[in-house]
């Protein structure tokens, strides 16, 4: 895949992190809090997307390893897609 170019599920996950997170930069929330916005039978794909853009050259999101669990942040360069997808 080109970078830059998402799948739907990797907007999804990015737009229910930014929710989660109030639109804030420094706000982590866990995994749970993003997945748990969407339909019990779409929590794995967005779960998936989580994951996928973790690992997306641009860094949309930063993934926080804690002891409770792992939390994602949204970043300036997530915020801008957004914003470039008309979604904010």
């Amino acid at each position: 895949m080109p970078h830059g170019l998402l799948t739907e599920r990797e907007v999804a996950a990015l737009f229910a992190l930014y929710n989660a997170t109030g639109g804030g930069f420094h706000a982590h929330v866990p995994e749970e809090a993003v997945v748990s916005r969407f339909r019990k039978d779409f929590r794995g794909y967005v779960s998936e997307g989580l994951d996928d853009l973790a690992r997306h050259p641009e860094a949309y999101i930063v993934k926080h390893p804690t002891r409770g669990g792992m939390t994602y942040q949204i970043t300036g360069v997530g915020i801008e897609k957004l914003k470039q997808l008309r979604l904010l």
